[in-house]
């Protein structure tokens, strides 16, 4: 609009689309940075660790069903407050898998995310849990126990060393 009081509004494409890209690329950056500083303060997240053993001669299929995972069971997941889950595999290939999950606080695994769930009325959300559960030898993840935490901060030591100093 010519006439504008706006700078941005006076300047012409090639001037304006470095400062949007600029602009752009630093609300990226910050979103990624927030990411990796964790969640918000007062947030209460949930940590959870899970294992789970997939039949040898169902692996390969596994692993490439993880590689497209249906977009309704991630918004799915998101929607019930998962923010970060991983699937780790060994190095050596063999079938046991770990599950790492961090959920807000309130998440309840087998009430939000189980049978009979909202997350499962979806079609196609319970289409994959249920195949999934087909690739695994017991047809579940098993939930670990936390055993030991170390923060920047602080860690879950509560007692004293068994080692002489």
């Amino acid at each position: 609009r010519r006439g504008s009081n706006s700078p941005l509004l006076e300047m012409g494409l090639s001037q304006t689309l470095p400062l949007v890209v600029a602009c752009l690329a630093g609300a990226a950056a910050a979103a990624m940075l927030m990411r990796a500083q964790g969640p918000s303060p007062g947030r209460k997240i949930q940590r959870l660790m899970f294992r789970t053993a997939v039949r040898k001669d169902k692996l390969e299929l596994y692993k490439r069903h993880h590689r497209a995972v249906f977009a309704e069971v991630e918004a799915g997941l998101r929607a019930n407050g998962v923010q970060l889950l991983t699937i780790f595999m060994p190095a050596d290939g063999s079938n046991v898998l770990q599950m790492y999950i961090e959920a807000d606080a309130q998440l309840d695994m087998g009430k939000d995310l189980g049978a009979g769930s909202d997350y499962r009325s979806n079609r196609r959300v319970k289409e994959w849990e249920e195949l999934m559960n087909t690739f695994f030898e017991t047809g579940s993840w098993e939930q670990l126990q936390e055993l030991y935490t170390l923060t920047p901060s602080t860690s879950t030591n509560t007692l004293p060393s068994l080692y002489a100093d």
